[in-house]
């Protein structure tokens, strides 16, 4: 979060930099020279006025810039509105008594610049009356500076309000992933168990997939996202292990179609549908069943469609367990906008249809 903070500063003083640039250079030296071109129709008389326009840029610069980081700035983001009113009487009184006496006495002792600016300088100096030009001073440079700074304000705290909301978001996530995982590890133990009490002879097979699966949820699926080509084999894995478990009285039928190199995905996003077609499906189930899985990729959109008998002793209550509940918050976090979910539950059988639009 620091390394983030320091990046945002960095990023917004170079805005601020650029903005006191343009208003104490940029701006005066572009109207010389519409003024030459447009009045005295020759666009090269603008240089006779740059001397000029530098040197009391500079001084600008370090005036407004010390007004508007020591003192504007931080009224602004604290809404002392008292202190910007204040503030702006003082840069009028004190940004006429900077600009005649110490710019003046300064450019008259710069000995490198011409004779006649320096003339100029010491002419305006020995005047005798100081002249306050309020309404320009207020209309073209207080008003305009202070725009800025709730300008900045307020881009500062709409990126503070979406760095709040990333972080919601991730932790959010990474709760819903947590409850995903102890989850799903019961569901295979359970299986696995039910084979060991019988002494099957998929059981250490099956428990050699479950430590594939336990390294990839362990050390990948905590990423962010992850390569859909590594989502599709865990997925692969998982379906192995539960083919092994159900044998000849289920009908499995996986297929994944496309190519899935060069795309990433949230991880374990597909699994809570794949495993809720076997875990409510066929759990118990004693008559044949049958469960279809298709993963489908055509160019940036990712289809999975599951479907499953539904057991007699099943048909009450509803197909939706926690794991499902979850997939649709973590959908509507992670896509929104940019997935549609379809689930059709049937007397006699149970259909999902999942598209997402990858990145």
């Amino acid at each position: 979060m620091l390394g983030l903070k320091t990046r945002t500063d960095w990023k917004y003083l170079k805005i601020e930099i650029f903005f006191f640039i343009f208003i104490c250079y940029l701006g005066a030296i572009i109207s010389d020279m519409e003024y030459s071109f447009y009045e005295e129709h020759r666009l090269l008389n603008f240089i006779s006025a740059l001397e000029a326009r530098l040197v009391w840029g500079t001084f600008f610069f370090i005036f407004y810039g010390a007004y508007y980081w020591l003192f504007l700035k931080k009224y602004v983001f604290k809404r002392k509105t008292m202190a910007i009113v204040v503030s702006i009487a003082a840069f009028i009184i004190l940004s006429h008594l900077y600009n005649k006496y110490v710019m003046n006495w300064f450019i008259i002792k710069f000995t490198f610049l011409s004779e006649e600016f320096r003339g100029r300088a010491l002419k305006d100096f020995n005047r005798p009356h100081l002249y306050y030009i309020i309404s320009y001073t207020l209309e073209r440079i207080v008003f305009t500076i202070i725009g800025f700074a709730f300008l900045i304000r307020s881009l500062q705290q709409d990126e503070q309000l979406k760095s709040l909301k990333e972080q919601q978001l991730i932790t959010e996530l990474n709760y819903l992933k947590a409850q995903l995982q102890p989850h799903f590890f019961f569901n295979t133990l359970n299986n696995i168990y039910g084979l060991a009490i019988k002494n099957d002879k998929s059981t250490a097979p099956m428990l050699a997939k479950l430590a594939d699966l336990m390294r990839y949820i362990i050390y990948e699926a905590d990423q962010q996202t992850v390569p859909l080509v590594k989502d599709i084999e865990f997925l692969t894995n998982y379906v192995a292990i539960e083919k092994m478990r159900h044998h000849e009285h289920v009908s499995i039928n996986f297929e994944v179609q496309g190519s899935m190199e060069g795309h990433a995905i949230q991880p374990l996003l597909l699994l809570p549908f794949i495993e809720n077609a076997f875990k409510h499906g066929l759990q118990d189930e004693t008559q044949k069943g049958n469960v279809e899985i298709i993963i489908c990729k055509m160019e940036k959109e990712l289809t999975l469609e599951v479907s499953n008998s539904r057991p007699t002793a099943k048909l009450k209550g509803s197909f939706v367990g926690m794991g499902i509940a979850n997939v649709k918050k973590r959908l509507a976090l992670l896509y929104p906008g940019q997935h549609e979910l379809q689930i059709v539950d049937n007397v006699s059988s149970h259909h999902v249809n999942l598209t997402l639009l990858l990145r």
